[in-house]
């Protein structure tokens, strides 16, 4: 870019002269030869001469301005093309990069939901698909039964020694077992069948449709037989045994949860019945479990609900028909007015471990009867109480009865302890200690239903026993059986008892026997505290009393 040069502009100031000229020589009317036009053009070069080196000298500075303006504008624009540049490579490659980790990123979250899948539907020990699969599985086979207009089979398998390989060899042994008792189960059963790991040492099996129940038989036979094969996993072999429960669809369930659970229900009647067998499941055997299931329930709010009570029945002194103690024996009438017999919930209530809590209930009722009694002028009434073999096997059990004796200022001997011939005789090291602490302790320890189990001289001359009670199953007493039990008793230096006495021809051979006590219907049936007379003296006749229809009030439970 450059300005007007100078010759362009003298041509211009030419051009404007003659015009100048012409237009004076108008207004003078003068022609333009009178005018000094040689002296004129003199002037005027010189002034053009002046005019142009004043040009020139403006003219370089403006274009070395303009051309540093103009090198500056392109450096500027080749920097800010090369940072465009450096900034659109930049971005390319961040780009590419965010576009990199989203691909790992999403392969990563594939792979990850793939092993979420795996670890939800699957077993990580034994490879077998879980329980959360289990549901499903059986869907399944409900809508393929509802097309075929067939049946299929829940198996639940139980390994029976399971617990016993885990706290004797250790968890790393025990899980080599369930590794080893899982692929037995699956090579058992044919392709078509589902086995999945439950949970634990369960499986449970969801059989293909079968026509014959026989089937079931045989795949079941075939599975407690291959689980029952020795397993060499140390340095002896270890052997193990399944309880195998059958539910079939759709005669024992048409739903998932029915079917596992009748499946369940019939495991544990294969494990009652002995276990390294199998049950299908049975309809009757299920109420009465259900029956349990319920009695459990309501016992755990029996205390607090005041359900419990106490009944009370005469120990008589053969000799004179005086009363001479009390047996307290547990009464239940639930909130739905039901009476439950004792034979019936303390079972329950001892498989369960609540009898821990019902028993020292008893305990603390009968100590405190007693004590009412005593102060009442009966000093020297005992009274005995029935202690479970979960109580008895309770190592605490000695040290909370002493502790009740304290609170109600007791003599021990005031209280006697009931213990069935079986407890007594299963030598458990606790049980025998607490035995012996008793006996330190004061309290009289009466060995009941003697003579029911494998009766023997040994445990009774070891086992600090006070007092044999022989069971009214042996009365009336005109049998060999309850005479032997006198005459041992006797050569043990032991007092004798008998109970379900009913007639005065029973109680008359047993005072014969020596018999120094008894009770039974003949006497008094079992009474609340209220009806009961510590002093009375029994003035019975030859005719006997007739027991109740009902076992509810049955002596001796």
């Amino acid at each position: 870019m450059r300005l007007i040069n100078t010759d362009s502009i003298i041509t211009i100031c030419e051009n404007d002269l003659n015009s100048a000229n012409q237009a004076l020589a108008a207004i003078t009317q003068y022609e333009m030869g009178v005018i000094n036009e040689q002296r004129l053009h003199s002037l005027l070069t010189r002034a053009l001469v002046d005019f142009g080196q004043n040009s020139t000298n403006f003219e370089v500075p403006v274009e070395k301005t303009v051309q540093f303006v103009a090198q500056i504008t392109i450096w500027i624009i080749i920097f800010s093309s090369i940072i465009v540049l450096a900034f659109t490579i930049y971005l390319s490659q961040a780009v590419s990069v965010v576009l990199t980790n989203r691909e790992t990123t999403m392969k990563a979250l594939v792979e990850s939901e793939k092993r979420n899948k795996t670890l939800a539907y699957k077993d990580t020990l034994t490879g077998l698909p879980n329980r959360n699969l289990l549901e499903h599985t059986i869907n399944l086979a409900i809508a393929k039964s509802v097309r075929n207009h067939s049946q299929f089979a829940v198996m639940f398998i139980d390994l029976d020694q399971f617990k016993d390989i885990n706290d004797t060899l250790g968890h790393t042994i025990g899980d080599k077992v369930l590794i080893e008792m899982a692929s037995r189960i699956a090579d058992t059963f044919r392709e078509c069948d589902s086995v999945v790991r439950f949970g634990g040492d369960e499986f449970v099996t969801v059989t293909d449709d079968f026509e014959a129940i026989e089937t079931i038989d045989a795949i079941a036979r075939r599975v407690i037989e291959a689980i029952s094969k020795p397993i060499k996993l140390t340095q002896i072999e270890t052997f193990i045994t399944a309880s195998i429960g059958i539910a079939c669809y759709p005669e024992n369930g048409t739903d998932p949860t029915s079917l596992l659970k009748h499946a369940d229900t019939a495991m544990y009647q294969a494990k009652n019945a002995g276990k390294n067998q199998f049950q299908l499941y049975n309809r009757n055997t299920a109420n009465k479990n259900n029956r349990k299931l319920s009695i459990v329930q309501q016992l755990h709010h029996a205390i607090s609900n005041n359900e419990f009570s106490l009944a009370y029945q005469p120990v008589v002194k053969l000799a004179d028909n005086s009363t001479v103690g009390s047996e307290a024996l547990l009464r239940w009438t639930n909130m739905n007015n039901e009476r439950i017999g004792p034979d019936e919930f303390i079972p329950i209530a001892e498989n369960s471990g609540q009898i821990i809590e019902i028993g020292d209930w008893v305990l603390q009722q009968a100590c405190a009867q007693c004590k009412i009694w005593r102060e009442a002028g009966a000093v020297n009434h005992t009274m005995a109480v029935n202690v479970s073999s979960r109580q008895i096997k309770d190592a605490s059990f000695a040290k909370r009865l002493s502790n009740m004796l304290d609170e109600y200022a007791l003599p021990a001997s005031s209280i006697h302890i009931e213990i069935t011939e079986n407890i007594a005789i299963t030598e458990d090291k606790v049980c025998v200690a607490n035995l012996h602490e008793l006996s330190e302790l004061g309290a009289l320890l009466l060995l009941d239903d003697f003579g029911t189990g494998y009766s023997c001289l040994s445990y009774l001359k070891n086992l600090p026993f006070d007092i044999l009670k022989i069971d009214k199953s042996f009365m009336p007493a005109n049998n060999t059986i309850a005479s032997t039990i006198i005459a041992m008793g006797h050569a043990l230096n032991m007092d004798v008892i008998a109970e379900g006495i009913e007639t005065n021809l029973c109680r008359t051979f047993l005072h014969n026997l020596d018999c120094q006590y008894g009770q039974g219907y003949l006497f008094q049936k079992p009474v609340p505290a209220n009806e009961f007379d510590v002093f009375k003296k029994f003035n019975v006749g030859l005719q006997s009393v007739a027991a109740p229809a009902t076992n509810i009030n049955a002596p001796g439970h």
